[in-house]
């Protein structure tokens, strides 16, 4: 087990370096098969970010932001890949203009602030901790004791709430659209009455799935049916 996990770790790096060496040549179709390749092996947020990129530098503008997102969700504090997936959300056609209210916003960055492995760990850490603090508070009846369970699970709350928005996220249907110009009807099919026009890097959620057509919803409500080989889901 462990010489095939070395292998497979070795096979990715040399992936990830021949992925770079095409990327700095521009060879950005290149650099992008070797990256998808690598990711067989590992699944990595600077696989991720630099898959990103070369999508981009393709003008696949839907492709990029799916492989930002997928590294956010590894690393959601790595200042490059936020910033690369806020640029292009603000670059592709149809860029919200809704101003997120501060708070919100403050209450997305602090429960995004660890990943979900991260906060699965800490959230066990933080549990045994409570555990052992209220276990000798009990025998020794100090109230320091008490105060550290205490303050230990507010943190297990908050690690606890971190892991469930992540993982709700998870399981949201989240998927973004990959071609230039995606129609979508009010029925699952083209005899149905178009209804509206997105275009490449627009994010939905994917309601239902029927002959070949998502019932899509994008943000403020509003969605139809479009063609599935348009549109991919962020987390299979």
């Amino acid at each position: 087990m462990t010489v095939f996990f070395l292998f497979t770790f070795v096979e990715a790096i040399q992936l990830y370096n021949t992925g770079n060496k095409y990327y700095a040549e521009n060879n950005f179709q290149s650099a992008i098969e070797c990256y998808e390749n690598a990711l067989k092996y590992c699944k990595n947020k600077d696989i991720y970010y630099n898959l990103g990129n070369a999508y981009f530098k393709s003008g696949k503008i839907g492709k990029a932001i799916i492989q930002y997102r997928k590294a956010y969700f590894l690393s959601p504090r790595d200042e490059d890949i936020s910033y690369n997936l806020k640029f292009l959300r603000n670059f592709r056609p149809d860029r919200t203009t809704h101003i997120p209210n501060p708070f919100f916003q403050f209450l997305d960055q602090l429960f995004h602030h660890f990943s979900l492995k991260e906060s699965n760990i800490l959230s066990s850490i933080t549990f045994l901790f409570i555990a052992v603090f209220l276990s000798l508070y009990l025998i020794y009846r100090n109230k320091l004791l008490l105060s550290l369970g205490i303050i230990g699970s507010l943190f297990f709350i908050y690690f606890l709430i971190t892991s469930i928005l992540w993982q709700a996220e998870k399981n949201s249907n989240s998927a973004v659209v990959v071609v230039n110009e995606l129609k979508a009807y009010s029925g699952p099919g083209e005899e149905y009455k178009e209804i509206l026009i997105i275009h490449d890097g627009t994010e939905a959620k994917i309601r239902e799935e029927r002959n070949g057509y998502y019932l899509i919803q994008l943000p403020g409500g509003i969605g139809g049916w479009v063609k599935t080989d348009g549109i991919e889901r962020i987390f299979e």
